[in-house]
């Protein structure tokens, strides 16, 4: 009651500012003080419109720093741009790599990978990057092959079979995702060693009697979460098999470094005993998982000891492949005025058992697709690339022959283009958008300076054409041949 009292008091005050001799400022006041008309004056916006009509600004968009004078909007570019450079860091040597690789990956699933430090867990986690990771492999080394070891409670299982099929692979990690709530569900500690037993009979398998065969790169992949191993035996015996079969292995953790692991790392790829080795990296975070993991792409250069090998065998390692050619999926013939169609089966699913009925699915549709037909031996396949499963011959297309063929040549790198008051081009040759505005005109004591972070400009030293910081990254990430280059 009191403050009615106050502002009844204020109110004559109130009356009296919008008194006018002919009585039209009171008419205003009147006017103004009603609440509906005050309502819809308060949405009207600063230009007359409504206000959810008006242009939004973010106000924190222009505030500048006091020091060097830039956005916050233009350091955060500069920011996204190092960060793109970052992930250009392939060596554009040109180094001796074995283009058809056979790599098992190694993954951990130990108690320890229910840990919440990835989201929603590291098991989880890895398994998603996983799937990024096949169809990543598969693009960029289209013959080669790939098998998944998961460690579990102190055994070794195999996920999925050595196979070049992405698809294939694909399948397997839903599978284990799906059952990762029942049997399949991190328990137990790790056992490096039966891992790696594992993954050597694989390879060895694959390989048979060539297992020291040099045209043929061997990797393992070890994904590992733990800070210990529990083996059975004496790891170090099979790490001295490894290295006489030339297998390199290549180990991602996820917690910290471990020494048996350092030691692994060093011996298989014979490089000397320091910590920083490349081939073994802990994450930071997320996206510094995918970057670990996302370099395993790039096959891993031939070695010392290896090119000896070959220079003492005084001959050059030949490859034999085959390009098959397509063939239909059945063949027709007329008989008494009827058509009959003969199924074929391809040698792929030929052998395959029809128990549960999904073999005799997978029989079904492998004779319904179009197949290709062995050079050699003349049997039908489903898919390329593969070997064929009558002579052992390699069958691929050129394609295929063709994308692995940039590991051994890659291209090089972009320059920087320097910041210039003018440019030749306004525009990026590979995606034809408008360069960003990269110099800003500081007037400081009657001078003109020039002050910028990046030109955001990046020219090939060939073509002299420039391209954007996205398409440098598609080019050399994705495309792998220069667009000005091959429109020469």
């Amino acid at each position: 009651m009191e403050s009615d009292d106050e502002y009844k008091g204020s109110s004559p005050s109130s009356r009296g500012s919008f008194s006018d001799s002919d009585g039209e400022g009171v008419r205003r006041g009147i006017k103004t003080a009603n609440p509906a008309s005050r309502n819809a004056n308060d949405k009207k916006g600063a230009n007359g419109a409504y206000a959810w009509e008006d242009e939004y600004q973010r106000t924190w968009d222009i505030v500048k720093d006091d020091d060097s004078g830039q956005t916050l909007e233009s350091l955060i570019q500069n920011m996204i741009e190092s960060r793109k450079k970052k992930i250009m860091k392939n060596p554009t040597a040109p180094y001796q790599r074995g283009i058809i690789r056979t790599l098992v990956v190694v993954i951990d699933g130990s108690s320890i990978m229910l840990e919440k430090d990835l989201r929603p867990n590291r098991f989880s986690m890895m398994l998603s990057l996983l799937q990024e990771f096949v169809v990543e492999f598969f693009d960029q080394n289209p013959i080669s092959q790939l098998g998944i070891v998961l460690m579990r409670n102190g055994i070794s299982d195999v996920v999925s079979d050595v196979n070049g099929s992405p698809q294939f692979h694909l399948d397997k990690i839903r599978q284990l995702r799906g059952k990762q709530h029942n049997r399949f569900e991190p328990k137990g500690d790790p056992s490096l060693q039966n891992a790696l037993e594992l993954s050597r009979s694989l390879l060895r398998y694959n390989f048979g009697n060539n297992i020291n065969d040099t045209k043929n790169s061997k990797e393992i992949l070890i994904i590992f979460g733990a800070l210990f191993t529990s083996d059975p035996g004496d790891i170090h015996k099979t790490i001295s098999s490894l290295v006489k079969d030339n297998i390199k292995v290549k180990v991602i953790g996820l917690s910290a470094k471990v020494a048996i692991c350092q030691e692994i790392v060093n011996k298989t790829n014979h490089t000397s005993n320091n910590f920083n080795n490349p081939n073994y990296g802990v994450i930071m975070n997320e996206s510094h998982f995918k970057e670990l993991l996302m370099d395993c792409v790039v096959p891993l250069p031939i070695t010392v000891e290896q090119q000896k090998e070959i220079e003492a065998s005084k001959s050059v390692p030949l490859l034999k492949m085959g390009f098959p050619t397509k063939v239909q999926p059945t063949l027709s013939s007329s008989s008494g005025g009827h058509s009959l169609d003969f199924i074929q089966i391809c040698a792929c699913h030929s052998g395959s058992r029809t128990e549960n009925g999904s073999d005799a699915a997978a029989i079904q549709q492998s004779s319904s697709v179009i197949g290709y037909r062995c050079p050699q031996c003349s049997s039908k396949v489903c898919s390329l690339p593969t070997v064929c499963p009558i002579c052992g011959l390699m069958l691929i297309l050129s394609t295929h022959l063709a994308r692995s063929y940039h590991h051994l040549v890659p291209l090089v790198d972009y320059e920087e283009v320097p910041v210039k008051g003018s440019y030749p081009s306004s525009f990026c040759y590979g995606c034809l958008l408008q360069f960003p505005e990269g110099i800003e005109n500081i007037h400081k004591d009657s001078k003109e300076k020039l002050e910028t972070m990046s030109s955001s400009r990046y020219r090939c030293k060939k073509c002299k054409n420039d391209f954007c910081i996205d398409c440098d990254v598609f080019v050399h990430e994705t495309l792998h041949n220069c667009p000005g280059c091959e429109n020469q």
